[in-house]
């Protein structure tokens, strides 16, 4: 059901240039022919990601503050992604170009294609930026919370926080099959119950839990960085020992996991004939 609002935010021509340097035109054409798709990408971006919670903090934050600016670019950097190439790399009233000579000329498929590419690398990192700043206790328990927050490891970690600025959104892409398969297997080990219960505390910004999970976080994220570099073997690395040794050593914290299968899995003593046994169990 699409979210219906009367102080919905709006987005300026000044907006626009601010969240992409490469729209800055004197020309008001150019933002008026982008405008429609930025209408389409506020609503969807006002029923996908905010929800009811997240548009009452959008609206009621102030412009300077990072939650704003970053959704209002991420609205106009995917709006742009999804126009551009119908315009023709400067961008001026008669679309996008290259300067030469004092003349403007259609830019080259490759200038057009690294462009994409940067765009495409800014749409993620705003997002990544949105994300982080919507967390809390109102919006972590919505649906849009659990669609765009699935995994430990979240596309801030991604960008922003192991000081790599050079990672671009094929580099995030190409994650992707690792972070599925090693938290699948965080899963197997430790539950989904005590995963969900981490990544609930984490959407909604759960400060005492998150403290405690803490650790367990980081570690996970470590997993899934050695898993993309060595899959499977990463299940037998000291790593993944020290994650069992705190779960395992921790049940205050991590108080769901033993009431759960992957714990009495864990826990499966092997059975052995003796004989004040009952039964006798016999193999083949």
């Amino acid at each position: 059901m699409r979210l219906i609002r009367h102080n919905m935010i709006k987005i300026f021509k000044e907006d626009f240039e601010r969240s992409l340097p490469v729209g800055a035109s004197a020309h008001d054409e150019v933002f008026e022919a982008v405008y429609p798709a930025i209408e389409a990408a506020l609503n969807n971006y006002y029923d996908m990601l905010l929800g009811e919670p997240g548009a009452q903090r959008v609206e009621s934050t102030d412009e300077s503050e990072p939650l704003k600016y970053y959704f209002k670019m991420l609205v106009c950097v995917d709006a742009f992604l999804s126009v551009f190439r119908q315009l023709d790399l400067v961008l001026t009233s008669t679309g996008f170009g290259i300067v030469s000579n004092d003349t403007i000329s259609p830019a080259s498929k490759q200038r057009v294609d690294a462009l994409e590419g940067l765009l495409r690398t800014a749409l993620c990192r705003a997002r990544a930026m949105v994300v982080q700043q919507l967390r809390s206790e109102e919006w972590g328990v919505t649906e849009q919370a659990q669609n765009f927050v699935r995994h430990i490891y979240t596309e801030h970690y991604f960008f922003f926080t192991q000081g790599i600025q050079s990672r671009s959104y094929k580099d995030w892409e190409a994650m992707q099959r690792a972070i599925s398969e090693a938290e699948e297997q965080l899963r197997v080990r430790f539950s989904d119950e005590q995963i969900d219960d981490v990544l609930k505390a984490y959407r909604c910004k759960d400060k005492k839990n998150m403290i405690e999970y803490g650790g367990f976080v980081q570690l996970a994220r470590d997993f899934v960085d050695l898993w993309a570099a060595d899959g499977d073997g990463a299940l037998h690395s000291a790593l993944f020992r020290r994650m069992e040794r705190l779960v395992e050593g921790c049940p205050e914290t991590f108080c769901i996991y033993p009431t759960t299968t992957a714990y009495s899995s864990a826990h499966m003593l092997t059975f052995s004939n003796k004989k004040e046994s009952s039964a006798f169990l016999f193999n083949g």
